[in-house]
């Protein structure tokens, strides 16, 4: 039978068949979403804002093949792995970032006593033991008794940055890190020897009874050291079992954050003159000493040079703060702190003490700081409210603003003794000068003017210092009154008398 032109296998015939299926071909791929389509280095930056999202990636993998191919062929994804996660994604985790640096939580107090949990961590801890040399930071958190001891401190972390411990109970063993990479140290109760640390950019340590000589030693092999943060560490051996070589001081010259909190005042104090800070931006120290009754003095001279380092930074605020109670004393100037615990013991002079302890704090600070200040804020005890605001007077001659509360268990006290040492020029030697000559606005937080005359006294002050030819003028008062109201007749005298006026009533 012959053979039709339709079903002859020539040219003409292949070019037909070939032009059908291009089109076919086109006419499919017409019909997918263009999101397939797109190249992998696209989908590459796509999914690199999910790295370590396995929630997010393990859906994205379900859309189509391809897509799951491309996350499964990019590292960078696989970034993360824990011990609390399914011992599937655990293993998909090593598989599929290869090479790649992994941020590794080891978590040991998951499990708390459930077998299943502890033969999950066991088994968790063979698997990522071989990628150690991999790891770059370890959030490591220890539980008390634990039959693996310091295992993953013992291993070889030749790439780690980044460490943080959390320790339940007290270790005894402190094993040597062999992490020559490690700059970012973060320590709650003792887990490491401390002494080989070095390099450290940032050092945090928490509860962990370190002594001074260990610390010291830290910070002459960490020269770079830019954040420094001791919570609770007492460094206890004091000044007296030093080496005798210490006869150079430390300079951490980038050093910009300093925390000091729950430590003791005779160690902090040979801490901080032994340190040199010069670009320190944040500074905040919280020390006692171990006699409640003991003077303050030397460790607010130590801190005081660092409460007045010049520049204040920027985005701080150019404020001064006093603050007195029962228990501790604040003093601040922009964003830096010191706060003494228990400031009035008897052989402290009792409340009398703190105007020496301010003065003290003050004595090392850099005179153009002075020059930035602008704003007081100030709380403290009636009978020590006129020396402390004679100290700023005498250093901080650009004052313009104050803010002052009432505090609890007053009525109106705390106020009321401002305003009344800022209405008249007390003697100061052989003449009268007035406080705070440039005062201009006044921020006053009365908790409670029932059955008081602050508002009159408030009246006062603003009549005074516009009449006194040394003193600017009260342009702008707000006034916020937690309980009670201001007499209506000095409500209307202070808003005819002050250009902005603002009272806040509960």
């Amino acid at each position: 039978m012959p053979t039709t032109e339709a079903e002859s296998p020539t040219p003409n015939n292949l070019s037909v068949n070939h032009a059908m299926k291009t089109e076919l071909n086109l006419f499919h791929q017409s019909q997918q979403p263009p999101i397939h389509s797109l190249p992998p280095e696209v989908l590459h930056l796509v999914f690199l804002q999910f790295a370590g999202y396995y929630r997010h990636l393990l859906r994205f993998r379900l859309v189509c093949k391809y897509w799951a191919e491309v996350i499964n062929s990019t590292p960078e994804l696989w970034i993360l792995i824990s011990s609390q996660f399914h011992p599937e994604l655990q293993a998909m985790i090593i598989q599929n970032s290869r090479d790649h640096f992994l941020q590794v939580d080891y978590d040991e107090t998951w499990w708390e006593g459930d077998p299943e949990n502890k033969d999950r961590l066991a088994a968790f801890a063979r698997l990522i033991e071989p990628s150690a040399s991999r790891w770059q930071t370890l959030a490591y958190c220890r539980m008390g008794g634990s039959e693996s001891g310091t295992w993953p401190l013992s291993l070889p972390l030749h790439n780690l940055e980044r460490i943080e411990i959390n320790g339940s109970t007290w270790n005894a063993q402190r094993p040597t890190l062999d992490a020559p990479k490690l700059s970012q140290v973060d320590i709650r109760l003792p887990s490491v020897n401390l002494r080989a640390l070095c390099g450290l950019q940032s050092l945090s340590l928490k509860a962990t009874n370190s002594t001074l000589d260990e610390l010291m030693t830290i910070l002459r092999a960490s020269p770079g050291l830019y954040h420094l943060s001791l919570t609770r560490t007492l460094l206890e051996d004091g000044t007296e079992r030093l080496p005798s070589s210490y006869t150079r001081k430390i300079r951490l010259s980038r050093l910009c954050y300093l925390h000091i909190s729950g430590a003791l005042a005779e160690s902090s104090s040979f801490l901080l003159n032994w340190i040199e800070a010069p670009s320190l931006e944040m500074f905040n120290a919280k020390v006692h000493h171990r006699n409640q009754a003991a003077n303050h003095t030397h460790i607010c001279e130590a801190l005081s040079r660092y409460l007045g380092a010049f520049p204040l930074p920027k985005d701080q605020r150019a404020q001064v703060r006093i603050g007195i109670t029962g228990s501790e004393m604040w003093f601040s100037i922009g964003d830096r702190t010191i706060n003494i615990r228990h400031p009035m013991g008897p052989e402290a002079d009792g409340a009398q003490g703190i105007p020496a302890y301010i003065a003290s704090a003050m004595k090392h600070l850099d005179s153009r700081t002075y020059e930035q200040i602008t704003t007081l804020d100030i709380w403290c005890p009636d009978d020590v409210t006129g020396e402390c605001l004679q100290i700023v007077n005498s250093r901080f001659s650009r004052i313009e603003r104050i803010l002052v509360t009432d505090g609890l268990g007053t009525v109106g006290a705390r106020v009321r003794s401002v305003v009344q040492h800022l209405s008249s020029p007390p003697r100061l030697g052989s003449a009268e000068e007035w406080l705070l000559p440039k005062l201009t606005q006044l921020q006053l937080g009365v908790r409670d003017s029932t059955n008081t005359d602050i508002g009159n006294k408030i009246v006062e002050l603003v009549k005074r210092r516009k009449e006194a030819q040394q003193t600017a003028e009260i342009t702008e008062l707000e006034i916020r009154i937690s309980s009670g109201k201001l007499d209506p007749s000095a409500v209307e005298t202070l808003s005819q008398s002050v250009m902005k006026f603002d009272l806040v009533e509960a």
